[in-house]
């Protein structure tokens, strides 16, 4: 480009659609420069995000992810061409850098992609914290459907086992051929529902996702510390059961419960899942352990019993049995795929705030 002012140095007119045409190139290479290294300090800061709690820790790891890797690539690359050719190629220039942010992206995206998507889906927003807005809330868009495209490959293996059918629709009673013999319908697989009605919701930000920042010691599957998703709608909202199970533990005491404040606990599959049901407003009534309950019955209200700095909202938890252990798991793509609950009509429950 800077080959073409010289000519037309002798033409003004020329020389100006020259220098905007110049112009207009070093805006557009240094505007991919700008999104290449924030797509690559996006990713990786989500991916580290899962091990490193501090803010500072994971800007200076973006950051020198995103803007030193490639100086470092070029570093190597010029020293092994050097060896072979016996001079240094100068590889410099913006476009070397952005072929290797670009190349980096495509190795960590296509390389690993259920990991960088599940990574992207649960702190791809870290940085947003709880902030919204139109543009807070079309970013978190764009990057939900960005990691649910890289992460729907597969479920994560340790939902294959007990949870096979869980995201499948419903099987639905075989036809009969017109004319022909009647045939008996198959077995119609328990629904899995939504824990609360609609309108669907999912986790609002990196805060409320699975493995999220959170004091005390945790198992080691829940990374920082947060072993399920939290669910916001309005006070009062009713909390369903998501499966066909058994009450395993029923707390109405908001003291008794702690952190946890009122919650109930219910296992299904024979023991093979568990979920967790935490911070209700209130119980229903005749709710008692070992009591059978189907799925999308309403067991409680949504509230804030328990919680300590943030509003209120349901903290949704799924465990799943593997070698005889529970080992808690994102329940978030899942949810996002179970039938919405049907509101039962009116019946009072405990402290007669509400009404399920």
């Amino acid at each position: 480009m800077p080959a073409l002012i010289e000519p037309a140095a002798k033409h003004p007119r020329l020389r100006r659609w020259v220098a905007r045409l110049y112009a207009g190139y070093l805006a557009a290479r240094n505007l991919l420069f700008l999104l290449t290294s924030g797509a690559l300090f996006v990713v990786l800061t989500a991916i580290a995000g899962g091990r490193v709690e501090s803010t500072a820790g994971l800007v200076v790891l973006g950051l020198a992810g995103a803007l030193l890797l490639p100086f470092l690539l070029r570093h190597a690359i010029r020293r092994r061409v050097a060896r072979r050719l016996g001079e240094r190629p100068r590889l410099g220039g913006p476009w070397f850098l952005i072929l290797c942010q670009a190349s980096l992206l495509a190795l960590l995206c296509l390389g690993f992609s259920d990991g960088v998507g599940r990574a992207l889906r649960r702190r791809g927003d870290w940085f947003l914290g709880e902030v919204d807005g139109y543009l807070p809330r079309r970013y978190r868009l764009v990057l939900g459907r960005a990691g649910g495209w890289l992460e729907r490959f597969d479920l994560p293996p340790e939902l294959r086992p007990a949870l096979a059918e869980a995201a499948l629709p419903q099987e639905l009673p075989r036809t009969p051929v017109p004319g022909g013999t009647p045939l008996p319908p198959e077995p119609v697989a328990a629904l899995w529902y939504h824990p609360l009605s609609a309108p669907r919701v999912a986790p609002p930000n990196a805060t409320c996702r699975f493995g999220a920042p959170r004091p005390g010691a945790r198992p080691q599957e829940c990374e920082l510390g947060h072993c399920g998703i939290d669910l916001v709608q309005p006070m009062g909202s009713l909390v369903h059961a998501v499966h066909d199970g058994e009450v395993l533990k029923v707390v109405r005491d908001e003291l008794a419960g702690g952190i946890a404040g009122r919650f109930v606990m219910l296992t299904h599959k024979g023991g093979a899942a568990q979920t967790s049901y935490i911070h209700l407003q209130d119980v229903r009534t005749d709710l008692r352990v070992g009591q059978k309950i189907r799925g999308g019955e309403v067991i409680g209200t949504l509230g804030r019993t328990g919680v300590q700095r943030s509003g209120h909202h349901l903290h949704f938890a799924l465990a799943v049995r593997q070698g005889g252990q529970l080992r808690y798991v994102d329940p978030e793509r899942l949810v996002q795929n179970w039938a919405l609950p049907s509101p039962p009509p009116p019946k009072l429950v405990a402290g007669g705030s509400s009404h399920l």
